[in-house]
């Protein structure tokens, strides 16, 4: 369905009830909103990693302004702050109270900023895969480089993407060459699979690595945030690494972090079962105030 909100359509689809059906009873569930990454992507991707959650929360997908099947805008009204805005609108025009934001990458961009400018339109965040800032983190333990783990020719087309070239032979060859090692070793074969899914606005995508990325910073609000929230990021992300995430959960009050070992920057389709078992747990209440690394097989491990 499309909604207006703020001069635009969004395209949003819902998975999973509100209401439960228990025996004899109606239990209302909460509801988790999902915003994509990219900035360019679209909800997509994201569809079978976090479809099984359906079991436990509603799930309302939403195309962020001017990506995917919401209208098409000028890509300069694509800010995060705009954007951020729409959702808080959104959320207002469904009858949505205080949801769960799951924000992956570039939507996670987006969900800070909603948690900040809009604390009323939030009840919880899971921040996956992303970061409060693009500038480098100091990290004693990163994850291994793309420069590290692929071919000269991958490291240089990803250098003409991510330094503005988002022309399409440039982004098909970044699809084909880079996307691969968005993931984890084991699961190298998930990304193009599950981008197939998504369509690209490279104008939106050109505007903010051009314009906006060079000035993203939220690190000194953070300790503003004052709902439940989880912060999750693949071992072998080197996107957005551990170590933003480590800071996410140092300077948000009272996050959780969990590190899932053998995924990368698409954590929920590369280790399906961890990324439920952690975001069940959040939803629950049962997370420890310490940061955890799922295994494989899902054994925990903690830090000394």
């Amino acid at each position: 369905m499309r909604v207006s909100v703020n001069g635009t359509e969004l395209y949003v689809d819902v998975d999973g009830p509100q209401l439960h059906l228990d025996e004899d009873r109606l239990v209302q569930r909460p509801t988790m909103v999902v915003l994509h990454g990219g900035p360019g992507f679209d909800q997509g991707y994201l569809r079978p990693g976090l479809g099984p959650l359906s079991a436990d929360v509603q799930l309302v997908f939403v195309d962020l302004r001017g990506q995917g099947r919401s209208e098409r805008m000028p890509a300069r009204t694509c800010t995060l702050e705009r954007m951020a805005d729409d959702v808080a609108r959104l959320c207002d025009r469904l009858g949505i109270t205080a949801p769960i934001v799951f924000g992956h990458s570039a939507g996670g961009f987006v969900a800070l900023h909603l948690a900040l400018r809009h604390p009323d339109s939030v009840g919880g965040l899971i921040l996956c895969g992303t970061a409060p800032t693009l500038a480098p983190l100091p990290d004693d333990d990163p994850p291994p480089s793309l420069e590290q783990r692929a071919s000269a020719e991958a490291v240089l087309v990803a250098q003409r993407l991510f330094g503005g070239d988002f022309s399409p032979e440039t982004f098909d060859a970044f699809s084909r060459l880079v996307f691969p090692f968005y993931a984890g070793p084991r699961h190298t074969g998930i990304p193009q699979r599950i981008m197939r899914l998504s369509d690209v606005s490279l104008d939106v995508a050109a505007y903010f690595f051009r314009t906006l990325a060079p000035t993203y910073d939220l690190r000194p609000r953070l300790p503003e945030i004052s709902v439940p929230t989880l912060a999750i990021v693949g071992r072998y992300d080197w996107v957005c690494p551990p170590a933003a995430a480590r800071l996410l959960a140092a300077q948000i009050p009272g996050a959780h972090l969990v590190e899932i070992a053998d995924a990368g920057h698409f954590v929920f389709s590369e280790e399906p079962q961890a990324f439920q078992d952690a975001v069940r747990a959040f939803l629950a209440g049962d997370q420890p105030h310490i940061a955890v690394t799922f295994e494989r097989h899902g054994r925990l491990s903690l830090p000394s």
